[in-house]
């Protein structure tokens, strides 16, 4: 759906901007017995890049289009419920039409993220609807959960209900209807989801594990037996070792089905004080591809109703994971008033192979391993209360002659201040940064290898903004922020060198939530 004119003009003029989607409102603890919480958020944001077009790159050609012709903004309007056993989240946000502009698809999107109602107290519980399942690492649910606790430590919970496709940010799309062969609409696919999951919460940890089996009942076109189910196993948990040591971990993984065994997502990290003064971080992480087979080829496939069963287009789903390490270091200084921190990680994305339509072969994408590290001083009480923070960021490609890495450099600075006994908070920040690809390229060699055609470039950018926040009563949460950018771009194509011309950029976000507890 199309948001109308009015529609956005009230959003634009009654909602101050905030920079994340989904800020919390802090209350202090105690405020009001009254288990009621209703929160009411309203959003919208704002992007546009403006900017001369280039010269065109053949004799007598057409300019090129330089600056992006995607004008990005959206209304939203979130409600956030819960008490007496019941909680909603729900969001409605409205765009344009283009495809673009929405995250599962064209227009508008209708997400309810939880509608359950829990009976029961906290030695047994029965929760139906739409939740989160943190025995399956937050997997979303619509049906029931049976929860019942069997000792001090232990929770045990059972659940079985239908399985959205993962990803999905919009009801039209939590079960899409399947493509038929002749391209014609078919069943709705709803898989089918049930499983066992454990809690365990002591004094210094709490963990969850848990396993589910997800099936397909409808018969899809072409999707073989492997492509309808899937078994996935999960794993969460944190540690405390008294005051010293905080250990965590992650995992996702399927274990059966169209995606086979492998790790969908995966980390485990550790802080370590080793004095009031010194932290040490650590962590690993593995993030791959987290998707329903039959789902994905369903969205993907597009056969041409006037030529049956060929399909017109030669996307496929590739399984592509990426690894990185991180570690870091901090020390205070001066009654913790200073803070200097130094981080840094690698980064690794495997050889990824990709099927010719033909069948004659694959085309192979290199290995890519990157380094980064970053340098930070945080000062706390500057002139006039004001906190200071500084911070410059090197990236270095680890593996010489792979296609479309950079080497850059980045250094930030931002002010912040509150005002009226810190009801309000004005955050002044300016970046600017510099990337260059390595390697020159030439002109293309042999057209069948698209490696050889990469074209060489060097960016150079900035932004400055400010972010303001104001709590202008118990109930009124207000913010915004708008930030302004300039980007420049030389780069070197098989027409030669070329001067891109300057790209300016506009983002805004404002936002206005309203809180009743």
């Amino acid at each position: 759906m199309q948001v109308s004119r009015t529609t956005l003009a009230l959003v634009l003029a009654h909602a101050l901007v905030a920079r994340a989607d989904d800020a919390a409102v802090t209350e202090r603890a105690g405020d009001s017995a009254d288990p009621l919480d209703l929160r009411l958020t309203l959003s919208s944001f704002l992007y546009r890049e403006s900017g001369a077009d280039a010269p065109a790159l053949v004799d007598q050609g057409a300019p090129v289009e330089n600056a992006s012709p995607v004008r990005r903004y959206f209304g939203d309007l979130r409600i956030e419920l819960s008490g007496e056993g019941l909680s909603l989240d729900a969001r409605v946000r409205q765009t344009t039409s283009r495809r673009f502009q929405s995250g599962a698809g064209a227009g508008g999107e209708y997400d309810v993220r939880t509608a359950s109602f829990q009976l029961g107290g906290e030695r047994r519980a029965l929760v139906l609807g739409r939740q989160y399942l943190d025995g399956l690492g937050g997997s979303k649910l619509d049906g029931l959960a049976f929860r019942q606790r069997l000792g001090r430590p232990l929770t045990a919970t059972v659940f079985a209900g239908a399985f959205p496709v993962p990803g999905s940010r919009s009801l039209d799309t939590d079960y899409p209807e399947l493509r038929m062969e002749d391209g014609t609409e078919g069943r709705r696919l709803i898989p089918i989801a049930a499983g066992l999951g454990l809690g365990v919460t002591t004094g210094g940890y709490h963990g969850d594990l848990g396993a589910a089996a997800v099936y397909v009942p409808q018969e899809a076109p072409m999707a073989t037996a492997e492509e309808r189910s899937r078994v996935i196993v999960a794993a969460t948990g944190f540690y405390r070792a008294g005051t010293r040591a905080e250990l965590h971990h992650f995992v996702l993984a399927d274990i059966a089905g169209g995606s086979g065994a492998a790790l969908s997502n995966g980390n485990v990290g550790a802080t370590l004080h080793v004095t009031a003064d010194v932290q040490l971080t650590g962590s690993v992480h593995h993030t791959s591809t987290d998707v329903l087979q039959i789902a994905a080829r369903n969205a993907l496939e597009d056969p041409d109703p006037s030529a049956i069963g060929i399909v017109q287009n030669n996307i496929a789903v590739l399984r592509v994971a990426r690894d990185a390490a991180r570690a870091g270091a901090s020390v205070a200084m001066a009654r913790r008033r200073f803070e200097l921190s130094l981080s840094g990680g690698l980064h690794r994305r495997p050889e990824v192979a990709v099927e010719l339509a033909d069948g004659t072969g694959a085309v192979a994408f290199p290995e890519q391993r990157t380094a980064d590290a970053t340098l930070s001083l945080l000062d706390r009480r500057s002139l006039g209360g004001t906190r200071l923070a500084v911070s410059g960021t090197l990236t270095q490609p680890l593996r010489a002659g792979a296609p479309g890495l950079a080497r850059g450099t980045a250094l930030r600075a931002s002010a912040s201040r509150g005002f009226a006994q810190d009801r309000a908070q004005v955050e002044v920040d300016a970046m600017a940064g510099r990337f260059r690809t390595i390697g020159e390229r030439g002109a293309c060699t042999d057209s069948l290898d698209p490696l050889a055609c990469y074209s060489a470039s060097t960016t150079t950018l900035a932004q400055a903004g400010v972010l303001v926040t104001w709590r202008a009563s118990r109930e009124w949460l207000l913010l915004a922020d708008v930030h302004l950018g300039y980007r420049t771009t030389d780069s070197t194509t098989l027409a030669g060198a070329l001067a891109w011309p300057a790209v300016h950029t506009l983002s805004g976000y404002v936002r206005a939530q309203w809180r009743f507890r």
